[in-house]
């Protein structure tokens, strides 16, 4: 009987173990690659419950991003970013060289995966920039980010 609850114990903890051990977070960054400070409005989708960001904002050197993850953000203040929540809005000054952090998600699988398309959480960015605006919109918004890993998608600005 004992050996019974050994097994099933043993059994039970290698399964929570492999479970835990395929999660990952895919962060989705807009990295300033101009000369120039850039503003990145980007919307947040419109969920059944009260509005509310998906994540805060956070800005890393571009140079310090991690295709593995695992990246020391800095977590924006609220004086460091301006929130209109009548259009569900977010607005953020990045700095040349920096990238800034709108959304990630847990186990992430592409482009490609109706899920991921459905709970992705930003449905539209504008990016202005002394180079010109880039608009962003609907799914284009998701797919406009590059694969650079599992971990990590990125949208340039240049």
């Amino acid at each position: 009987m004992a050996l019974r609850r050994v097994i099933c114990l043993l059994l039970l903890s290698a399964i929570c173990f492999v479970c835990a051990g395929c999660s990952y977070i895919t962060d989705f960054v807009v990295v300033n690659n101009s000369a120039q400070p850039i503003e990145v409005r980007y919307r947040v989708k419109q969920f059944p419950s009260e509005f509310g960001l998906p994540d805060k904002p956070a800005i890393i050197l571009a140079s310090l991003l991690d295709s593995h993850g695992g990246q020391q953000w800095n977590v924006l203040t609220s004086g460091q970013f301006a929130v209109d929540q009548g259009n569900r809005a977010v607005t953020v000054r990045v700095m040349p060289g920096d990238g800034l952090r709108v959304a990630d998600m847990v186990n992430y699988s592409g482009h490609e995966d109706a899920w991921d398309a459905n709970e992705f959480p930003v449905d539209g960015i504008t990016i202005s920039g002394t180079n010109g605006n880039v608009e962003l919109a609907g799914p284009k918004t998701r797919t406009a980010f590059a694969e650079v890993s599992l971990a990590l998608y990125t949208l340039t600005y240049k």
